[in-house]
């Protein structure tokens, strides 16, 4: 039986997968869309070497398993030192936006169909279009007001039924949700976890979103060390907790099935 080595010197990230291979030591970089044509984590996967001289198989082990928002903030610190501050940056503040989504998508829809007596998978993926569909077009602080809005007047739909009621009420044009004060924050009765004010007031006046905007328009900003160092500082003191204050830290709708066999 011929053996299938184990790829050397591997590292994921969020969109590919780095390795040696073990028979001519050329690195392979595999694109999670193109060349593994799977998003999903895996713990054993067989590839072929990308060397057209070389070809031959090996697998990859020891891939993430964290959110889409963390592995971007994990992905900044190559780009950190490779010196593309822009491109920190704008994963840092594609991060947020990222988590937002994730926190609406957990809120209203993986909970409510845990809870949901008819568990109809073809009513969730419906739900989950439509939910794209009303805040594909939202920007950078309208998906932050959005999110703002739902933490601060929480609606605990329990069915399906009641997760689409939600969702057809988000606005398809202006005016979306406003920005909500400090007071409005600090007065809110969110949860016994009293950390949640706090990081939603340092995630209102975040630096990150800031540059973002400077980095994208007109004056193609670029940013310094210090800023990056600043923005991936106050991203990771954020998004490391803000989800588990709120309990939505995985992306796996199984971790919300209240039953120990999960959904899917």
């Amino acid at each position: 039986m011929n053996h299938i080595p184990e790829g050397k010197d591997m590292k994921p990230t969020y969109e590919n997968f780095t390795a040696t291979c073990p028979w001519c030591d050329q690195e392979n970089i595999f694109n999670r869309a193109s060349d593994l044509k799977d998003s999903a984590p895996s713990d054993h996967r067989d590839v072929n070497c990308l060397n057209p001289a070389c070809s031959k198989p090996f697998y990859l082990m020891g891939d993430l398993i964290n959110p889409a928002y963390e592995m971007m903030i994990w992905d900044c610190y190559e780009l950190r030192e490779r010196k593309h501050y822009s491109y920190c940056i704008l994963n840092l503040a594609q991060a947020f936006e990222v988590f937002f989504s994730q926190y609406l998508l957990i809120r209203l829809l993986y909970k409510s169909f845990g809870s949901d007596q008819d568990k109809d998978i073809n009513k969730l993926n419906e739900l989950i279009n439509l939910l794209y569909k009303k805040t594909a077009r939202l920007s950078f602080s309208n998906m932050r007001n959005l999110f703002f809005s739902c933490v601060l007047n929480p609606v605990e739909p329990t069915s399906l039924a009641d997760a689409e009621r939600t969702i057809q009420q988000f606005p398809d044009d202006p005016p979306w949700p406003p920005c909500p004060s400090d007071a409005d924050i600090r007065i809110a009765n969110i949860s016994a976890d009293t950390r949640i004010r706090d990081l939603l007031l340092r995630l209102k006046y975040c630096g990150a979103p800031t540059l973002r905007n400077q980095v994208v328009h007109q004056r193609a900003y670029r940013p310094t060390l210090r800023e990056v160092d600043d923005a991936l500082k106050e991203t990771r003191e954020i998004l490391f907790v803000l989800p588990m204050a709120l309990g939505v830290v995985s992306d796996d709708i199984n971790s919300y099935s209240g039953d120990d066999r999960g959904i899917l």
